[in-house]
């Protein structure tokens, strides 16, 4: 018996050998982030139904805008707007061709370009200051400046941006800098955009940088709170940039690879030790 005992020892060792390894590799799993819901610190449900609000935009330096000029003499007009271009101009989509003479702070595929010191350039109006200007505001400015030169009737304008975009970054699926063509998107689509927070994502802590009247700007936003739709960035600008932090258990490469070789020294001393247990 004592004989039997002693042979039988190895066996036994590598098997509680290999049982512990398989032990710390589950415990080591059970760690890691688990997905977490949108909104889970509350009930949709219990939020009432309210008027969306949607900001208006404003202008900033390094802004591509379209400005389509109008009035009742279309002849008049066309000195005012970029040589054989046809005038288009949409209410749901970016618009493709740009009118107006190309300044020289304009960019070389069509639109104006607000300069480092806030302003555009117009023909025959000059420069206009831009920046911290809503579309509207501009708008209105440009028609103000074409009624007093008085060599159109009925003047009016159509502004657009040319290069709405958001960049998303961090712990999501698929990041990087995103254009949106109807110049309106929520904190939500800027996340489908991305593919979507990944498991490692912190919904609670999305970092929001904006630029603000040329100063940086930083906020968090908190996505597991239903109250996020009535904030007031909910509703992204453009330039905005999103960070999404990660988890702090998210495991690191090195991690990855440790427990990578667990799993095969669990997989090697469990084979060893049937082998040893079959043939003794």
């Amino acid at each position: 018996m004592k004989n039997l005992n002693s042979r039988s020892t190895p066996a036994s060792s590598i098997l509680h050998a290999a049982f512990i390894l398989s032990i710390l590799l589950t415990l080591s799993s059970c760690f890691g982030s688990k997905p977490v819901s949108y909104f889970s610190n509350g009930h949709l449900d219990s939020l009432k139904s309210e008027e969306i609000k949607i900001p208006d935009q404003i202008i900033q330096k390094g802004d591509l805008l379209s400005i389509t000029i109008y009035s009742d003499n279309p002849e008049a007009t066309a000195i005012f707007n970029q040589a054989g271009v046809a005038a288009t101009a949409s209410a749901t989509t970016t618009p493709t061709k740009t009118l107006g003479i190309q300044p020289p702070s304009s960019s070389s595929g069509g639109g104006y370009l607000v300069d480092n010191s806030g302003n555009i350039r117009l023909h025959a109006i000059g420069e206009i200051h831009a920046e911290g200007m809503t579309k509207d505001q501009l708008g209105a400015a440009i028609t103000g400046k074409l009624m007093a030169i008085n060599v159109l009737s009925n003047p009016y304008c159509v502004i657009r941006y040319s290069n709405f975009k958001i960049t998303v970054l961090g712990e999501v699926k698929n990041p990087g800098v995103f254009t949106v063509s109807g110049e309106k998107a929520s904190i939500l689509e800027a996340m489908g955009l991305a593919g979507d927070i990944s498991d490692y994502g912190l919904k609670g802590r999305v970092l929001l940088i904006r630029e603000i009247n040329g100063r940086r700007t930083y906020a968090r936003v908190d996505l597991l709170d239903p109250n996020i739709f009535a904030s007031p960035n909910f509703y992204l600008r453009q330039n905005d940039v999103l960070l999404v932090e990660a988890d702090k258990r998210k495991p690191t490469a090195l991690d990855q690879q440790t427990l990578s070789y667990i799993a095969v020294g669990a997989t090697v001393v469990s084979s060893i030790a049937i082998l040893i247990t079959l043939f003794q």
